[in-house]
């Protein structure tokens, strides 16, 4: 009798995970595609990316374009192939459109949230994987709904950098050729999906390989070896190819640009930016210094010397290296400690678990005091206050995210399409520094050179001279139509005052401004 009574209460519990489970699913994929081309709204870097993909069907080329021709380095070097390509294809099939590109993102987009679910259960311990869950879905440092919901690279690297990391650990029971190389393939798409991943990942393969020959012990060289060529390999083919295969002729350009690249965003070491980057880690965006304590709490896991402490310390190497760039080097932009901040999580996790693990009977005894309206022991109380701290700051996080995409506001890059599209020719020439345009319409637009973007990195985040400054080719070409948005008018690249000296401002959408020179007809009829 007392068999079946346990046996009816867990398939009762089994049931309600199960109609638990399903909830989750359902609200995830909601928030995956719901107002999928209104949140967020499109801007420089997702208009850049969507350039290479709509030249590969348009033109049959791999590049960005401007209305002097093919840029073929800068843009295929911010995004990798593992996202152009299969955009393209969608495109092929679909037609071009922001929504067809979207829904290739959010396919990364649930893979990665599967995959890093997977990976915390291959992990010991039970019972904190959910937790882990919430916290990388809810955190406003990570940020995974709303890159993951737009073009960019962060998403899908995490995606192939978690494929990497399970199989990897599944060949270390059996470490056959095969599966080492897959593995290596697998993080090597991941730094060729974004290239920043290289910063830490490279580093950390290193280390992870002394720390096995010098205090692990455990597992045979080639183990670590074998994943690491492979993943220096494929990247090494992917940058050559890149820098010398597309434009033969502009490989010494290439090179110069990839120098001031990594120089403006890669390797800047500024104390005031580091103090910046400090704030943000401390900040709601990584649960007011939880995630370090979390990190603090990680190094602890790594010490035994067992295979699932070496699997603990190759995320927290991971996590740590990552972190420590963004701090010291980066231009303290948080979307660069992206992958840093989603592996933290995991510590953190693991962390709150534990910690509340040891909490619950006391808690118990907090929420019967309350209840009874009687005194809380001090040390009760300062316990349970904690635990509603925590839930308070993650799940506050969580609905700002469901906001987000409930009630994403006016999508002004859309409308101002729209407008382009009724009153303004098409082999008309626009400058613009807004490439999200030249994806949704078919203008001629005229972009300033890749090498500005350099400049204005240096600019927005260290200070100096004016990015614009030497640029002239509105003075010199006079195009029909000039076009400041968002990003334009955020890293002052032009002069409205010398614009507007030349120029009559027919419309304002938003952070859109379009100017038209003076002189030219305004007969059009689309």
């Amino acid at each position: 009798m007392i068999a079946s009574s346990k046996e009816a209460v867990n398939r009762q519990k089994s049931g309600w995970r199960r109609i638990w489970m399903l909830v989750v699913a359902a609200g995830i994929l909601f928030l995956a595609f719901y107002r999928l081309t209104d949140y967020p709204l499109t801007w420089f870097d997702e208009g850049s990316h969507l350039h290479v993909s709509k030249a590969l069907v348009k033109y049959g080329v791999y590049a960005d374009y401007s209305s002097e021709g093919f840029r073929y380095y800068g843009p295929t070097n911010g995004l990798g192939p593992t996202v152009l390509l299969p955009i393209a294809g969608v495109f092929r099939l679909l037609g071009i459109g922001l929504l067809q590109a979207r829904l290739v993102m959010v396919v990364y987009l649930l893979v990665g949230l599967f995959l890093f679910y997977r990976l915390t259960v291959s992990l010991e311990g039970d019972g904190w994987h959910a937790l882990a869950f919430l916290l990388l879905f809810a955190s406003r440092g990570v940020s995974i709904l709303e890159y993951g919901r737009q073009v960019l690279g962060e998403v899908p690297a995490l995606v192939f950098l978690l494929g990497g990391l399970l199989v990897w650990w599944q060949a270390w029971e059996k470490p056959s050729w095969g599966k080492l190389a897959l593995a290596g393939m697998l993080l090597g798409l991941s730094v060729v999906t974004k290239s920043q991943v290289l910063l830490f990942l490279g580093p950390a393969l290193v280390l992870a390989w002394l720390a096995n020959l010098v205090y692990y012990r455990l597992l045979p060289q080639r183990v670590f070896l074998l994943p690491g060529l492979v993943t220096a390999g494929l990247f090494a083919a992917w940058q050559a190819f890149l820098l010398f295969g597309l434009d033969p002729q502009a490989s010494i350009g290439n090179l110069s640009l990839l120098r001031e690249t990594s120089g403006s965003a890669a390797f800047v070491f500024s104390a005031e930016l580091i103090r910046r980057s400090l704030s943000e880690l401390i900040s709601v965006l990584g649960y007011f210094g939880l995630l370090g304590v979390g990190l603090l709490y990680g190094a602890t896991l790594i010490l035994p010397r067992r295979i699932e402490a070496q699997k603990w310390s190759i995320l927290w190497m991971m996590a740590a290296l990552n972190l420590l760039w963004y701090v010291l080097a980066s231009i303290s932009w948080v979307r660069y400690a992206f992958i840093g901040l989603a592996l933290a999580c995991i510590f953190t996790a693991r962390f709150l678990y534990d910690l509340t693990r040891e909490l619950k009977p006391r808690l118990r005894e907090f929420w019967q005091a309350v209840r009874e309206k009687r005194p809380v022991p001090g040390t009760v109380a300062a316990q349970g206050a904690l635990a509603l701290a925590v839930a308070g700051v993650v799940l506050g996080s969580l609905a700002l995210n469901v906001r987000d995409v409930l009630a994403p506001g006016e999508n002004t890059p859309m409308l101002m399409a729209a407008y382009l599209n009724q009153h303004v020719p098409l082999d008309a020439v626009i400058e613009t520094y807004e490439p999200e345009m030249g994806f949704l319409t078919d203008h001629r637009y005229h972009y300033p050179p890749h090498s500005y973007l350099n400049k204005t990195i240096q600019f927005t985040w260290l200070g100096g001279s004016l990015p614009g400054e030497g640029y002239d080719f509105i003075q010199k070409e006079k195009p029909e139509y000039v076009l400041v948005g968002k990003f334009a008018a955020w890293v002052q690249f032009y002069s409205i005052p010398e614009i507007e000296s030349r120029y009559d401002r027919l419309i304002t959408i938003g952070p859109y401004q379009l100017y038209r020179l003076r002189g030219v007809s305004s007969n059009f009829t689309p």
